[in-house]
């Protein structure tokens, strides 16, 4: 099998992790931080119960009903006015999703510690392993360098994975069936490069993949050894007017989106994009203008169906921690001073319940400044629970 420096075309790659000839924006050298990447297409049969669209929710035909639809889900009185899902029925499909599994090419006493990292709306897997200057911005970077096997995937809907109608199709209990099904192949040793069964498996989310990987735990807690759950608030006041600030509008007038259906949505612009996900000065305006770049849009179904998700989780009793900008826009509408909180009745017999405000920080942590002072609090609260 053949080792290559890493590409998009790759299946199996070899990555060399060197430092930039300037100090000031990357890390010294660390042997720990190569890393042997593998890629996989993986085939999944997925059963799970979806709620139902009502007639107060049909296809968009255009922009002008997704400005509608924004309207409706920021109306004061939206929770009685607006009823857009009622009753349920199981379905059954299969589909194809595609993930990453990255370990430390040295082996490292944490290597057989696998962190399964599920993306929020807006993005795909290159979420956590930014590749414009990593040593600042890449979350698998930062694992690898603390010794930890990292494996990422794009959600249903997004990246290479199957592409499924945003009307219907990418309901937040199948994301969660699959989120299920990717962390019992993970822990019979399937899809883990050369590692076998792992020792420990973690999850990481961030935003709707934290609330996937929080219903995870309530679910089927024996299928994680902790939780990490970061852009997680619990004041929804902020939702409304962020949603209404990104000015979603449809998403496949792009060309490269060209597969989707109507029901996929995405920032009006870089500036919109901004004002959801960052914090005024305490961003690279490169990085936002990447972000916006490599942006993948959101499925109407998604947003709608994250309520449905349960969040209580009493017989998880491993590690958990959730962490929030100090300065996240849609989870706390600006100001997360005091609003964590709800945690503590979410998790009651979690181990060791932390809850940390990232300062100087919006909804998405990755693309921030200081988004490696993130990670380091993540990565030495799995080693201190011995993760």
């Amino acid at each position: 099998m053949k080792l290559t420096a890493l590409a998009l075309s790759c299946s199996f790659c070899l990555t060399l992790a060197f430092p930039s000839p300037d100090p000031s924006n990357f890390a010294p050298a660390d042997p720990t931080r190569f890393k042997i990447c593998q890629e996989y297409n993986i085939p999944l049969n997925i059963t799970a119960e979806i709620t139902v669209p009502t007639a107060e929710y049909t296809p968009f035909q255009n922009n002008l009903d997704v400005a509608a639809w924004l309207f409706n889900l920021a109306r004061r009185d939206s929770k009685t006015a607006f009823v857009p899902l009622a009753g349920s029925k199981n379905v059954t499909h299969s589909y194809n999703i595609s993930g990453t599994i990255c370990s430390p090419l040295t082996p490292t006493n944490n290597q057989t510690t696998i962190i399964l990292a599920t993306h929020g709306l807006g993005f795909d897997r290159r979420y956590w392993d930014i590749r414009k200057n990593p040593a600042n911005y890449s979350f698998v970077d930062s694992a690898i360098s603390s010794g930890y096997s990292v494996f990422f995937y794009d959600r249903l809907g997004t990246g290479k994975s199957t592409k499924v109608s945003g009307y219907d199709g990418a309901h937040a209990n199948i994301q969660l069936a699959i989120l299920k099904q990717l962390s019992i192949l993970l822990r019979e040793g399937k899809y883990t490069g050369s590692l076998g069964k792992p020792a420990k498996l973690a999850h990481l989310g961030h935003s709707f993949g934290s609330f996937l990987s929080n219903a995870l735990i309530s679910d089927s807690p024996e299928l994680s050894d902790a939780a990490l759950l970061t852009g997680l608030g619990y004041d929804m006041s902020g939702m409304a007017p962020s949603i209404e600030a990104l000015a979603l509008r449809i998403a496949n007038r792009q060309s490269k989106f060209k597969a989707l259906d109507n029901e996929y949505l995405g920032a009006i612009d870089s500036p919109a994009f901004a004002q959801f996900f960052l914090h005024a000065g305490y961003y690279d305006v490169a990085l936002l203008n990447l972000a916006f770049q490599l942006a993948q849009p959101l499925a109407a179904v998604e947003y709608l169906t994250l309520a449905t998700l349960q969040l209580s989780s009493p017989d998880f009793t491993g590690p958990v921690m959730v962490m929030d900008g100090e300065n996240d826009f849609p989870l706390c509408g600006g100001n997360c001073v005091g609003t964590l909180g709800p945690a503590q009745t979410l998790y009651p017999n979690a181990t060791d319940l932390q809850t940390v405000l990232h300062p100087n920080v919006g909804h998405g942590i990755n693309y921030s400044l200081n988004a490696t002072a993130a990670y380091n609090v993540l990565l030495d609260y799995l080693h201190k629970h011995g993760i």
